[in-house]
């Protein structure tokens, strides 16, 4: 197993637990395949056994890695009773003492099959939030990204994860500008955003990676980069117009979190994520509750940052 533990500091309440490397998708924009090599999957009792290791030093909550995680094990391990490696995963790690909350990142859409959509309605630990990169709305820039589905099974998909865990939060990853995409490419993209009103998205501008098939394709088909520029922030305004409002909605109300120690900006305050991956800033006493589940009253939010504070019995 050449695939190392997760370094834990102290006093830590989440964790990142890797569970494979590499990747066989070969994604035209993407460098991994050719670094890093095929995929392997670590050994689910391994995993387990790591994962007991981190509750027993506080962790509460793991995020299961992989760059294409939901796809794991798929060449080493069987399926059992309908239910994938991955799948199998997940039961086991839910079954760990301890363990509040799971995670796991970056997933890819032909990895969601019916089994994985059917855990989140009899695993509650799994937090309802899902990353799930959609890299374009255009199935004709789709095809050139080699990745294997079209806007239409991303949409059913998206679709089948909102029926199985209502209110679940689905972020994405965006690439605009890539090679060949016409004005009509990216309007498709947009009207996609619009139609799912994604949480939150990351939405990169092309660029050229060397070594990749994109960064081969012929000159004519790049993109300047002021139209670049243009699609990055329309589509980043799609984003906040659509989802800052959900952030305004919860203002006023309390949310649970799993506070995770001292905020970045301040070691006056503390920070945490709710179960749909908001983050919260409130004030309190470190060493008393990292690592605790709080329920915080939503006083305001900044963008996508939430404040708020604990009740005084707390």
């Amino acid at each position: 197993n050449t695939i190392r533990d997760h370094q834990l500091k102290e006093q830590q309440a989440t964790a990142f637990v890797s569970i494979m490397q590499g990747c066989n998708m070969k994604c035209t924009f993407c460098i991994v395949p050719y670094t890093r090599g095929g995929e392997r999957a670590r050994p689910i009792s391994d995993i387990v056994e790591e994962v007991t290791r981190l509750t027993e030093r506080g962790v509460k909550e793991v995020t299961l890695l992989g760059q294409i995680v939901n796809l794991y094990g798929r060449h080493e391990f069987p399926t059992v009773e309908g239910k994938s490696p991955f799948v199998q995963l997940l039961e086991a790690v839910h079954q760990v003492p301890g363990i509040e909350r799971i995670r796991f990142t970056s997933p890819h859409p032909n990895g969601y099959k019916q089994d994985l959509i059917e855990a989140f309605t009899y695993l509650p630990k799994l937090a309802e939030h899902v990353h799930l990169p959609v890299q374009s709305g255009s199935n004709a820039v789709l095809k050139r990204m080699h990745r294997p589905y079209t806007r239409e099974r991303f949409l059913d998909l998206v679709a089948r994860i909102r029926a199985a865990r209502p209110g679940i939060a689905i972020t994405t990853d965006v690439i605009v500008g890539f090679p060949g995409e016409t004005e009509e490419d990216y309007l498709q993209t947009r009207e996609l955003f619009e139609q799912i009103a994604f949480e939150n998205a990351f939405v990169f501008r092309y660029s050229k990676r060397r070594g990749t098939p994109a960064a081969e394709m012929d000159e004519s088909l790049q993109l300047p980069e002021r139209v670049k520029e243009e699609r990055n922030q329309d589509l980043l305004n799609i984003v906040n117009t659509l989802a800052l409002p959900r952030y305004r909605e919860l203002v006023g109300q309390s949310v649970e979190i799993l506070c995770e120690g001292h905020s970045k900006t301040t070691t006056t305050r503390l920070t945490g994520r709710t179960r749909t991956n908001k983050i919260v800033v409130f004030e309190g006493n470190a060493e008393r509750h990292t690592g605790q589940l709080l329920d915080i009253h939503i006083d305001k939010h900044q963008n996508f940052t939430l404040y708020g504070h604990l009740p005084v019995q707390a």
